[in-house]
């Protein structure tokens, strides 16, 4: 296990909350219902991929949650994303593996055979016994699965290469990136009848999604390069979901700015602001009056960012390498740092789930 280094004052720089000489690989760590999960990617073709568990209360990470509830089964090759499915049920979509994993939240045990999906992306519950799986690399589905019997009833064609997924209104929000293709769509699915009822043009190979506290859409479109004549910008785009249309458009440099850091966003605990990585750092935005700005919040490369719901900090993400241990970094809303600690290999991103 991992004690968090918190940053205190000038005259005491850092300092650890608590020490354990345990190892990782066996946490004593026995509920983890309540907390923040770590997603961490690890190496493509390596099977390292893993969860990591953070306890704000105690300030500890235990990392291989999946591994030491499951005796020593990987969690899968390229950990995509986590998510929660209700009160007692986690999902875990490991990408290159190809599978669904679905998890007691207490104990990290698994409760069912693992769904098997090709290039499954992201999961969200999108009603009381069913949740949505995006997947495809070229020609895009989201797969719809029954959370009860865990099994795949239907799909849904959407574009190329959809990725994350937001849910408001009784309605699903999905962007398709293109995928190892091209597209520059947001869809639209009404989740009572599963079924697309609207596409939006937001700008080329869209990757993220968000919404702020006046339920307008936020889309960080990546752009797309061939890495050789074409390179077209990316952008950070609003949209009035109501009227189907792009009210804001702000460039934010070009596709291949983005080979090692990707394009992701988070919105504040109030919904007022935004905050996207850049390949410098992480930005921060007025999502009333939104105006791109040349400075960076915060310096850095990152590879993930979330925003806390409790206390709206900011957690940020690093990769050290794709063999050894990330960063998880922790900042205050006005970017000072806050406290950082080792998590898994790669990590991506966060779900909160604290009581």
């Amino acid at each position: 296990m991992n004690s968090l280094k918190v940053f205190l004052t000038a005259a005491i720089v850092a300092a650890f909350l608590s020490s354990c000489e345990k190892n990782d690989d066996k946490p004593e760590v026995i509920d983890y219902s309540s907390g923040i999960y770590v997603v961490n990617e690890g190496a493509f073709g390596s099977a390292n991929g893993s969860i990591s568990f953070f306890d704000p209360v105690k300030r500890l990470i235990t990392n291989g949650v999946f591994e030491a509830a499951n005796g020593g089964m990987a969690t899968g090759d390229v950990v995509q994303s986590f998510a929660l499915a209700n009160d007692t049920l986690g999902v875990i979509v490991a990408n290159n593996s190809g599978l669904v994993r679905f998890v007691d939240l207490r104990t990290f045990a698994s409760v069912a055979e693992p769904v098997e999906i090709e290039y499954p992306r992201y999961f969200i519950r999108s009603g009381s016994n069913k949740g949505y799986v995006s997947c495809g690399s070229f020609q895009g589905y989201l797969i719809v699965v029954d959370l009860e019997s865990f099994s795949v009833t239907d799909s849904i064609q959407v574009g190329f290469g959809p990725e994350n997924m937001i849910v408001n209104n009784g309605y699903v929000y999905v962007v398709n990136s293109g995928g190892w293709s091209v597209d520059s769509t947001l869809q639209i699915i009404n989740t009572s009848s599963d079924e697309v009822v609207e596409t939006i043009v937001a700008g080329k190979m869209p990757s993220d999604i968000d919404l702020d506290a006046n339920e307008n859409i936020w889309v960080y479109c990546k752009g797309y390069s061939d890495y050789v004549s074409v390179d077209t910008e990316s952008e950070l785009v609003k949209i009035d979901p109501e009227a189907g249309t792009v009210t804001w458009r702000g460039s934010v440099g070009v596709a291949s700015d983005y080979g090692a850091v990707p394009p992701k966003m988070a919105v504040s605990k109030d919904g007022s602001k935004l905050f996207y990585l850049r390949p410098d750092g992480v930005y921060s935005m007025n999502t009333s009056n939104p105006v791109v700005s040349d400075v960076p919040l915060i310096d850095g490369s990152y590879y993930g960012i979330e925003v806390s719901p409790v206390d709206g900090n900011i957690f940020l993400f690093e990769v050290t390498s794709f063999t050894s241990s990330g960063k998880m970094k922790i900042f205050s809303e006005t970017g000072a740092g806050i406290a950082e600690g080792d998590v898994g290999i790669a990590p991506n991103g966060a779900v909160f789930n604290i009581n």
